[in-house]
């Protein structure tokens, strides 16, 4: 993903001897005079301000700063020799760089107060400019504290009780209407057959999609540009997006300010319609007999024949209770004459799930 570039922000280190905050370009700390550890880190400004200063930025452009390897001293990338000891840096190690630091942000922040004197101080200072006491670093904006879960009341086993039993309930309930089956002996009283066949023809049918995907022979209607994918270039019809920008640790004590950027690329959009078989009409044939028939078809020009279907319902009397059995096929439904008497088995819905000769 392309990056930009906004700028250099410089950043800051807090001595670990004495706690005093210092520039993140200063290598020795400015109250006690004690090095920068090579373990200490780089921390955002509480006021982010973009670099002017060119040497600045020359040498965070330069690379990581090198350590010492015989006194510790921070040195610059460029340098060949440590300037506190003249050791050769020639294999020095190199401070750590590319950790995101956080987000870039240069809205002005709120002075702080000097713990000693009292005295506002730009957001930006180190030292209170009144005594030349050491600011600390800003506090964080409080967080509303987490939410925590109450613990369980009295009242809760019985609550699980109460749940346990509804879906107890629930199962028996299911199995007294779909599995648990009386049986009754009835008789074939009526019969009910049904047979239909849709009708298709190609109708318009209105769509969208994209100018490439539009299938050939379609009308087009209308097209738009509307925003399709993203590039890492940019092409005709794109606009760059950017994330939010961030700094980056350059290990110089300089931090880059970037963002990330893609081209969002917007493409022709279009309506259209096109030819579709849909079915515009279904012929239906009912009887009550057990000789079931299709209903004859006269297909006019571009017509096709659909989809055919088929229904047949046999009625039962049990008792003075009637009882209706429904079958798609029709070689089980040619088995019911009328008058004859069947053991049937019945659900709790009062469906037939199974029907048998009776002797």
């Amino acid at each position: 993903m392309p990056q930009e570039e906004l700028g250099y922000v410089e950043l800051e280190w807090t001595c670990p001897n004495c706690g005093t905050r210092n520039p993140g370009t200063r290598k020795n700390c400015a109250s006690c005079g004690a090095a920068m550890p090579k373990d200490a880190k780089f921390e955002l400004p509480a006021q982010q301000e973009l670099v002017k200063d060119e040497v600045k930025i020359q040498a965070a452009q330069a690379g990581p700063d090198v350590i010492c390897p015989y006194c510790g001293t921070r040195n610059a990338a460029t340098a060949s020799s440590c300037k506190q000891c003249g050791g050769d840096l020639k294999g020095a190690q190199a401070r750590f760089k590319g950790g995101v630091l956080g987000a870039f942000d240069e809205t002005k922040q709120p002075d702080v107060k000097c713990p000693n004197c009292g005295t506002m101080n730009p957001a930006s200072a180190l030292k209170c400019s009144n005594c030349g006491a050491s600011l600390k670093r800003p506090e964080p904006k409080a967080q509303p504290a987490p939410q925590t879960i109450a613990p369980p009341t009295r009242a809760s086993p019985l609550l699980i009780g109460g749940i346990i039993g509804v879906v107890l309930l629930c199962i028996v309930g299911a199995y007294f209407l779909f599995f648990r089956t009386s049986d009754t002996v009835g008789t074939v009283t009526d019969l009910q057959w049904q047979r239909s066949i849709a009708i298709m023809a190609q109708v318009p049918v209105r769509d969208a999609a994209w100018q490439d995907q539009v299938p050939a022979g379609a009308n087009v209607l209308s097209c738009e540009f509307k925003p399709r994918r993203f590039s890492n270039v940019e092409e005709p019809n794109s606009r760059k997006v950017c994330g939010t920008p961030y700094i980056v640790d350059t290990g110089t004590g300089v931090g880059k300010a970037i963002q990330d950027c893609q081209y969002q690329v917007s493409e022709q959009y279009c309506s259209f319609t096109r030819l579709q078989w849909t079915v515009i009409d279904t012929i239906v044939t009912r009887g009550s007999d057990l000789n079931p028939g299709w209903p004859s078809l006269a297909l006019k020009s571009g017509e096709k024949e659909g989809n055919r279907a088929q229904d047949y319902r046999v009625i039962f009397d049990a008792g003075g209770q009637q009882y209706t059995y429904s079958t798609s096929n029709p070689d089980e439904y040619a088995r019911f004459q009328r008058g004859t008497r069947w053991n049937l088995k019945i659900n709790g819905l009062g469906d037939i799930v199974e029907a048998t000769p009776a002797n």
